[in-house]
């Protein structure tokens, strides 16, 4: 803890005036909850947060002085031993003397020798009477051999001990612990550098390396108070000085960075006080539910999520500015600490730049200042020299100096323009120069409204990044399209992709995609306005920007048609191919969409998606291969399916006269819904089964993605509501439904599950699967499942219920739309109300989009017929109340 801080801290009340009748359990709790108390307080009453930090870590020591006075624990313990000195150290954070309401206080117990039994009992009282005190302490009990051992196996242990202060006991004996540890035997400079580097990388990846998470960890993310403290701690181990004026000694900071630093920890520091005052527990992450009660003791104003969109906004910028600065000072502490060999020495690539082990530089400091656009030239020469990796440090605070003095936007110069058209046509350009520069803010001044979106949030459990980190996102999974492992995981998408005349086109529309979100109005057809202004002043040619253009506007409508409409409605691919018009349209936006669900968040990509996507993609080219008045109709489609699959069974031994007479029982439309495939293996299953009993089966192949299983049950009430009750007891997803009911009143209905995960259903678990549902249908009465009610993190968001009625031409079915907040048992529940108004499911396409759905019903009434008005209004009405009464 700085002593000259410390000093000026005055405590409401001080521990070591506590009697000796004071120090039991009772009193304790409500003295600590009085400086909690206090300290929340002085923190609305804005006094600097460095205070508040120190004052609980001096107001945490003088109560474990007096506790470990209480104990009479001496500094010196007579034995058979020359000697048994006995020190409490505080290490860790707490060793930095930073402690935040509920952060967690690390010690550590040190002696010479093994302490007696009688030692052991009082340390253990003193320990035991913390954790009663429900104070987060991470304690250890070591000999100063074993200390020294347990820190030369484990970076982590070393960390700590590089920050060990002196609590109470014997300072000679901690004098003695320092002496070893900053010494050449444990953990050498070099090796101590490098492992932090190496952890920092780790750290990075678990957060996805990026800070623009939408709910970011305070301590842990990429930007966050762990990258200050990474450089703080090779600090300390290699120069001796752990503040941040003491790293400056060495002329590693300016005077600007140092505040700079400063600042950007100080509003960290604020968050996470704030974060601690409103939880029970010990956490560090900004969830939605917890943010606006941040935001708002804060200070921040405004309706509705202003208040946590202007601190959102404020904590991105702080965290891009500690990422930059922790890049340029690892790059020069490498520099000191590890030493450039003289192979290794600068060389010239032109007038402007030269290269440094790897890194590009800049041979004069004020050429960007002189010249801005030659910033897009510094990106540019990356890309043609593909020896370099990086940047270099001095050339990165070159880089956020001339960033800051630019007054208007780069690509009004037409130099510019013609270097930002070179890089996006350049093989490597995604990830050797457009992450970059938005990695160094040049995004920002060069397009425009790029600016407007940098760390806007999306409050929705869709989205798990900022608008521009997801566009980024976006534009790195386009460029995976040409790497093996993007052609493992998309194969058609990266066959499309390299048909693709003009890539560069896709760049420019994935920049724009979403960039006018937040604006009033629709963000598609704003963003399309936008592009095409940009495109202009590219001079790109009108048929390339009208292009771009048209795909900013339809970025969403493959999406959508894709996972809400059914597909295999040939009405459903005659709409989509004419709003695409071409096979051309078509590459592009399958691309796009692709690389638009992958980057909106880590998990949301499965195989499901990808089935649907080809699918939609090849049934759209095929109508533009046959032209839309060749599409066979429907009628010629089942028969076909029909012929395919008896084909297939006799050629499997089975005969044809009782496969025939089996199919009997159905009509055209369950061989219309069915593949060949699928056909072929209802009747394997069937053929050889009572048809008067229900049977359950469960393909052991993936189809369309997904797990295939098939119910075959006397149709009945419920019994939708049935299958959905079960299969969410056991926290499977239902993606997709088929309902077909024969002429004998028999259910034959398919459901395509996926664990929440997005993975296939372990073949492990099938059994235990049709099992349950077994059991579920032989009930005699419909019974609901009892289910847990939806997440703290689900509830905290508000969906207003919505039931719409989609137009169609079809006479025979209507599509009706359910938008509402995702909740377990769902489905059951809308299940319910259509056995309740007498209407009969035929498929349904279930989309779980973050914290709301969007399912698709394909419904009729009782006589096979379209519903009408009245039925309608009725079922909607029936499905609102229905969810609305459900966690009551």
């Amino acid at each position: 803890m700085n002593a000259s801080i410390c000093s000026n801290i005055n405590l409401p009340f001080s521990p070591l005036d506590f009697t000796d009748e004071q120090l039991s359990l009772n009193h304790l709790k409500i003295q600590l909850d009085n400086f909690y108390q206090w300290s929340i307080e002085q923190f609305k009453a804005d006094i600097e947060i460095e205070t508040l930090v120190f004052a609980r870590a001096k107001f945490i020591d003088q109560l474990l002085n007096r506790l470990w006075q209480f104990y009479h624990i001496p500094t010196h313990v007579s034995s058979l031993f020359k000697s048994n000195r006995i020190a409490l150290i505080a290490v860790g954070g707490y060793g930095r003397g930073e402690l935040h309401p509920l952060s967690d206080i690390d010690i550590l117990i040190l002696s010479d020798k093994q302490l007696n039994n009688q030692l052991q009992e009082k340390i253990g009282q003193l320990v035991r009477l913390l954790w009663d005190l429900h104070l987060d302490v991470g304690h250890s009990v070591r000999t100063l051999k074993i200390c020294l051992q347990e820190a030369q196996a484990d970076i982590t242990v070393m960390t700590n001990l590089i920050e060990s202060r002196l609590i109470a006991g014997n300072e000679a004996l901690l004098n003695e612990l320092q002496q070893h540890i900053f010494s050449d035997k444990i953990w050498p400079s070099q090796q101590f550098y490098q492992a932090k580097v190496k952890e920092q990388r780790q750290r990075h990846k678990q957060y996805h390396s990026t800070s623009y998470n939408l709910e970011p960890d305070l301590k842990n993310s990429p930007g966050s108070l762990r990258d200050i403290q990474t450089i703080q701690w090779i600090a300390l181990r290699h120069f001796g000085g752990i503040s941040l004026q003491e790293i400056a000694k060495f002329n590693y900071l300016t005077v600007e960075e140092i505040d700079e630093i400063k600042n950007c920890r100080r509003f960290l520091w604020k968050i996470r006080f704030a974060l601690h005052a409103v939880i029970n527990r010990y956490d560090n992450r900004l969830l939605f539910d917890r943010q606006l009660s941040i935001a708002h003791l804060l200070g921040y104003q405004g309706e509705h999520n202003e208040p946590v969109e202007k601190m959102m906004r404020d904590y991105y910028r702080v965290v891009h500015n500690i990422t930059e600065l922790n890049q340029m000072l690892l790059q020069l502490f490498e520099e000191s600490i590890l030493t450039i060999t003289t192979q290794n020495k600068p060389y010239d690539i032109d007038n402007d730049f030269q290269v440094r082990d790897k890194l590009i530089d800049v041979k004069d400091n004020n050429l960007f200042s002189q010249d801005p656009t030659m910033i897009l030239q510094l990106f540019l020469t990356i890309l043609l020299n593909p020896q370099i990796i990086g940047i270099y440090s001095n050339t990165i605070r070159q880089l956020r100096t001339a960033r800051r003095k630019i007054n208007g936007l780069l690509s009004e110069d037409p130099k510019a323009r013609e270097h930002f058209l070179a890089i996006i046509k350049h093989p490597d350009a995604i990830r050797k120069a457009l992450l970059p520069m938005h990695q160094f803010g040049i995004l920002s001044v060069y397009i425009p409204g790029w600016k407007h979106i940098v760390g806007m949030m999306q409050f929705d459990l869709f989205h798990a990044y900022t608008v521009d980190e997801h566009t980024i996102r976006l534009l790195l999974e386009i460029a995976d399209f040409s790497t093996e492992e993007g052609k493992k995981k998309h194969p058609n998408s990266s066959k499309v992709y390299t048909t693709l005349d003009k890539p560069e086109l896709l760049i420019i529309t994935a920049l724009y995609h979403d960039i006018a979100k937040g604006r009033a109005g629709d963000h598609s057809e704003l963003g399309s306005l936008l592009v095409k202004q940009f495109c202009q002043l590219h001079d790109i040619e009108k048929k390339d920007t009208d292009l771009i253009s048209w795909l900013v506007k339809d970025h969403l409508l493959m999406s959508v048609t894709a996972q809400s409409r059914d597909i295999q409605e040939p009405s459903v691919i005659r709409d989509f191919a004419g709003q695409v018009k071409n096979k051309k349209r078509l590459k592009y936006l399958l691309c796009l969409t692709v690389a638009d669900v992958c980057a909106t968040n880590e998990t949301l990509w499965n195989s499901w998606k990808q089935c649907l996507m080809r699918e939609l993609y090849f049934l759209t080219k095929r109508s533009f291969d046959l032209e839309n008045h060749q599409i066979p109709e429907q009628r010629s489609i089942a028969r076909q399916h029909k012929i395919d699959a008896l084909y297939l069974l006799i050629k499997q031994g089975y005969q044809e006269e009782s496969i025939l007479a089996f199919w009997q029982d159905y009509r055209f439309d369950y061989f219309l819904r069915y593949a060949a495939e699928q056909i072929v293996w209802h009747a394997k299953n069937l053929l050889t089964h009572d048809l008067s009993q229900p049977l359950v089966f469960i393909n052991e192949k993936p189809f369309h993605g997904g797990t295939e299983i098939c119910i075959y049950s006397a149709d009945r009430p419920y019994l939708f509501a049935t299958v959905s009750n079960e299969l969410s007891k056991r926290n499977l997803n239902i993606h997709d439904a088929l309902i077909i009911t024969n002429k004998k009143e028999f259910a034959l209905d398919t459901f395509i599950v996926l664990e929440p995960n997005g993975s296939l259903i372990a073949y492990d678990r099938h059994q235990n699967i049709k099992e349950g549902l077994e059991r579920a249908l032989r009930q005699t009465h419909y019974q609901r499942a009892k289910i847990k009610p939806p997440s703290s993190k689900i509830r905290h968001f508000s969906v207003p219920t919505q039931v719409n009625f989609l137009s169609t031409l079809s006479d025979r079915k209507t599509y009706m739309e359910l938008i509402a907040l995702d909740r377990p048992r769902l489905l059951a529940c809308v299940g319910e109300v259509f056995s309740n108004l007498d209407i009969s499911l035929r498929s349904a396409k279930i989309v779980t989009i973050g914290e709301h759905v969007e399912d698709l019903f394909v419904l009729t009434d009782k006589n096979n017929r379209a519903l009408d008005v009245g039925i309608c209004n009725q079922l909607r009405e029936a499905i609102i109340l229905a969810i609305e009464n459900m966690d009551n």
